[in-house]
This record gives structure tokens, C-alpha cells and sequence, in this order.
């Protein structure tokens, strides 16, 4: 299976696909913000042409990567902030199994955002941003939208488990 979980800075990605994946046999955590930083002059976050490219070479890499975990009979999660171009690249290399986006309300992404170590804290404006993307793209339509404002991450977890188990009925 392939998971993927995306959503706007402080929904709760990264910690939520790492205790995931230890409740699931054989398993890759396939972090986005990992290969994100592999570019260490700095990633293009905007929507330019140099930007929709590094988009989408940061999406065939994770694809790839991917891919190869799942040849070798590892069960893979996907996690991170990514946008439509990057996963089409994705798609090329694996079909996602599941999808999930993370959206608390925006004062909660807000108060996650500032609590973070000082060297991480996006701000309201880049939070705000994020939360607009993921609340009004149609790309996202088809993922299974969680509202994990009221939930700490173990419970989160298990509403993603729960789901991914029905499907897999």
C-alpha cells in the first residue's frame, strides 16, 4: 500500500505519518521536507517556471523512491507538503492506495505554527497561504479530508488506520 498524507503547515504531516508507520508492517516514511532540504542553495516554494520545476523533479524523485520501496515489498507512506505538480510526477512511478489531507481549522494551524522551535515557525501569512491551498483546490477533492483540530496525533492516527483498514475490507 502507498498512503499519502499532505496538508498545510501544522496539520500535523510529519509527526502523524511517523507513528503511523510504526503501526504498519514493513514500513517507509517517505518524508517530503527531507528531499526538499537535498537542495541546499534553497528550494523554489513559488509558482515560477524554475519553481514548478524543482515541483516536479522533487515529485519524480519521491515517486521514484517510492517505487523502489514497493518493488521490495515495503509498504510506503508519502508525507509533506506538496503540491499538484509534484504529485502528478508521483503518479507516474505509483498508484497512491490511500489519501489524506490533514485540515484543522486555520486558528489551530495558526497556534501549531507558533509553537514550533523558532527556526521552523512559517508565520501567519505562509500559514495562512497553506490553508487556503489545501481548503480550495480541486486537486485535493478526491483525498480523504480529516479535521484533526480536536485530535492528538494518536488519535488521528487511529481515524487514518480505521479508514485505511475499511478500504482494505
Amino acid at each position: 500500500m502507498i498512503v499519502a498524507i499532505t496538508g498545510p503547515t501544522g496539520s500535523g504531516k510529519s509527526t502523524v505519518a511517523s507513528k503511523l508507520a510504526k503501526q504498519i508492517e514493513k514500513c517507509v516514511n517517505i518524508d517530503a521536507d527531507h528531499l526538499k532540504h537535498m537542495v541546499v542553495s534553497g528550494f523554489i516554494y513559488d509558482k515560477s517556471p524554475d519553481g514548478i520545476k524543482q515541483w516536479e523533479l522533487l515529485g519524480e524523485n519521491i515517486g521514484l523512491l517510492a517505487y523502489n520501496f514497493q518493488e521490495a515489498g515495503y509498504n510506503v507512506i508519502i508525507n509533506g507538503y506538496i503540491n499538484e505538480p509534484a504529485w502528478k510526477n508521483i503518479a507516474k512511478h505509483i498508484d497512491l492506495t490511500h489519501k489524506f489531507l490533514l485540515l484543522p481549522h486555520l486558528d489551530k494551524v495558526k497556534s501549531r505554527d507558533k509553537e514550533r522551535h523558532e527556526d521552523f515557525i512559517m508565520g501567519d501569512k505562509a500559514v495562512l497561504e497553506h490553508h487556503d491551498y489545501f481548503s480550495t483546490a480541486d486537486f485535493y477533492k478526491d483525498f480523504t479530508k480529516i479535521d484533526s483540530t480536536d485530535h492528538n496525533v494518536e488519535q488521528t492516527v487511529d481515524q487514518v488506520l480505521t479508514i485505511i483498514r475499511a478500504k482494505s475490507e
